[in-house]
């Protein structure tokens, strides 16, 4: 038998309820279950967990978002279960708050497998400067910035816009 006709699978299986947790913080609901590379991993639910403040993927710090624009986060845990995220591309607003053009995610890194994403949007009356920065921003009740908490068992097929 060929093995390499195989490709190994890395998804996330369980529902997490992603969720904003307290200021800049991430909440889950029960055990993740995920694969990477076809390997099983298991991560207690998230009560408030630290966001990482460095994308994933490039090890820079996340770009600002300001008034007027929105990104989105690709959320996920790696094979030693530490909360990790990647920024996708930063997209101007409409002048009713919708995406111009949908952002894009970024690419994933080999090690991580994602549970969810988050979009966020910073209207017209959100604070320009510097903008609104991931793990750094607080993630509930701030004027004029909308979130939306979305699972996902992987990278969706084409940009989210919600």
């Amino acid at each position: 038998m060929d093995i390499q006709q195989f490709s190994p699978i890395t998804a996330c299986l369980t529902k997490v309820t992603l969720a904003a947790g307290t200021t800049s913080t991430l909440s889950t609901t029960g055990t993740t279950t995920y694969l990477i590379r076809s390997k099983f991993y298991t991560k207690a639910a998230l009560t408030n967990q630290a966001t990482p403040t460095t994308d994933a993927l490039t090890g820079a710090a996340f770009v600002a978002v300001p008034a007027n624009y929105g990104s989105i986060y690709a959320v996920g845990f790696n094979a030693a279960g530490t909360l990790s995220c990647v920024q996708g591309t930063v997209e101007a607003l409409d002048v009713n708050g919708a995406f111009v053009q949908a952002p894009n995610f970024g690419g994933l890194p080999l090690d991580f497998a994602m549970i969810g994403y988050v979009v966020i949007k910073a209207g017209s009356t959100a604070s320009s400067a510097p903008g609104w920065v991931f793990g750094t921003s607080n993630m509930s009740s701030v004027t004029g910035i909308t979130y939306t908490f979305v699972d996902a068992t992987g990278l969706p097929d084409r940009p989210q816009i919600s």
